[in-house]
């Protein structure tokens, strides 16, 4: 459990939700996290999450190796 100092949350003009949105960008963005735990840090669905990335332009990382996982689970799906 992270436990955030209300004195840093008043200097910094941020509620606790709205840091721990501010982390999960950040860890997400540098690569540390998955969008899967991010969006969990944030306390979000997967389409509020992705929307929030796109409004701060913070591109989805996928690379080609999650598109041929991806690929093969569509086609296991399809039949």
């Amino acid at each position: 459990m992270l436990t955030i100092s209300q004195d840093l949350l008043k200097n910094i003009h941020l509620t606790e939700k709205e840091f721990m949105i501010e982390m999960s960008l950040w860890l997400f963005s540098a690569r540390k996290i998955s969008f899967g735990m991010a969006k969990k840090l944030a306390d979000m669905d997967v389409f509020q999450f992705q929307d929030l990335l796109d409004e701060r332009g913070i591109p989805i990382h996928y690379d080609v190796e999650e598109y041929f996982t991806d690929l093969k689970n569509l086609q296991i799906l399809i039949g």
